[in-house]
């Protein structure tokens, strides 16, 4: 077997890893990248940018930015995160899982309030 054949079957095994990958993907669903709050282009500042490309937001004349519900400062060009949240539920950021629900605590206070006019 010749080099070229070795590399025509590497090159076809991984075209067909990549069509279908041998693990489950970790990532998001199309819905939850669909629900993703979107920044309007009137509340973007001129030195906004993607932390991903690093590109201001407002060169594009139509840019598409999300924020992420892990923080209201993790912001992208959806053309960016998008790939990254198909393969990872983390913000690339801070990496937080963003498929965990957030978990409020409550505290309940039983005691009733001090009264010291008894003694």
């Amino acid at each position: 077997m010749g080099n070229s054949e070795v590399l025509e079957r590497l090159a076809t095994q991984l075209l067909e890893d990549a069509m279908h990958p041998p693990h489950e993907s970790m990532g998001v669903s199309q819905g939850f990248l669909d629900s993703l709050d979107r920044i309007p282009r009137k509340k973007l500042k001129s030195d906004d940018t993607c932390a991903i490309c690093n590109t201001a937001y407002l060169e594009d004349k139509y840019p598409l930015v999300v924020r992420l519900p892990c923080n209201d400062l993790h912001h992208f060009d959806l053309e960016c995160i998008g790939p990254w949240l198909k393969l990872h539920a983390t913000c690339p950021l801070c990496r937080r899982d963003l498929l965990k629900k957030k978990t409020n605590v409550v505290v309940v206070d039983d005691e009733e309030p001090w009264d010291d006019t008894f003694g």
